[in-house]
């Protein structure tokens, strides 16, 4: 996977600085999480060698890679989306400059890349990751990973500072003069967006949070819901319709957030980012 600067459309596996281009689920309960989104979405998880990362694997469907899980100590369990970065190190000064926050070290991951984490200053963690050139990461497919909108209070702040990250413009959207809702571009394709918390629902415990989607398999929306519950999943907002298609949100039995998107089934506006009260 190579990262090309905006301009006509890339390759398949190429992709612009600043798009998604990995996510992982960092999750106190390794094995209860790969069964899960094996079993929901027919992924198969692999163990991969990943020097200082302890237990790490990565999920394929159909061949291709779609996620990376790693065990940690902390009992809390959440998916966190990785940026394409041209250059890793580079692209943390730069990041740092912004106002962001290193947390750990740029590391190298066998088959994945040059990775970092960082807090960004609307509160909100995020990776960037120089990829592999032999990696494939697979989206926009059923089981794959289809969208991610950043939920912040301070939603100003995030915009100033991706846009001056990677050049993001952006559309904002909106229902009812409630909510605030701003789809970010590269290169005429939208990549992200970004969502303000609906302060009615912030409570002390309350965290920004990316609310990344996958995509439904043949099955749709409601039957994946249901087989995610007999699984032990939970439901966080039932199946609805919005612009992007039938939506649901859910927590893995790990505790992870998530969102299942069916596009085939396209319907009003709307985002489950605005419709998640954002803590149990």
């Amino acid at each position: 996977m190579a990262v090309i600067v905006p301009g006509s459309a890339p390759p398949r596996w190429d992709v612009y600085a600043g798009m998604p281009c990995w996510i992982e689920l960092a999750t106190p309960d390794l094995d209860a999480a790969c069964d899960f989104y094996s079993q929901l979405l027919g992924w198969e998880c692999r163990d991969h060698q990943a020097p200082g990362a302890g237990r790490y694997r990565m999920a394929f469907r159909e061949g291709y890679p779609v996620a990376g899980l790693y065990q940690v100590a902390e009992e809390s369990s959440r998916w966190r989306l990785y940026l394409a970065a041209a250059d890793c190190a580079q692209a943390v000064s730069q990041a740092e400059e912004l106002g962001a926050s290193l947390i750990g070290d740029v590391e190298e991951l066998p088959g994945v890349g040059a990775k970092a984490i960082l807090q960004g200053p609307s509160g909100a963690e995020f990776g960037l990751l120089e990829p592999d050139e032999e990696l494939r990461f697979d989206v926009g497919l059923p089981g794959t990973l289809m969208w991610a909108e950043l939920v912040t209070i301070r939603a100003q702040t995030a915009d100033n500072f991706f846009r001056s990250m990677f050049g993001y413009t952006a559309e904002q959207f909106g229902a009812d003069n409630r909510s605030d809702y701003s789809v970010w571009y590269l290169g005429g394709e939208s990549v992200l967006a970004r969502v303000s918390m609906i302060r009615e629902f912030i409570t002390p415990a309350t965290q920004p949070h990316w609310l990344v989607y996958l995509g439904v398999t043949e099955d749709g929306a409601d039957e994946l819901v249901r087989s995610a519950i007999q699984l032990g999943g939970r439901v966080r907002v039932d199946p609805y319709d919005s612009s992007m298609g039938r939506v649901a949100v859910l927590r893995d039995p790990t505790g992870a957030r998530f969102a299942l998107v069916d596009q085939e089934q396209a319907g009003e506006y709307g985002t489950a980012a605005i419709y998640d009260p954002y803590d149990d």
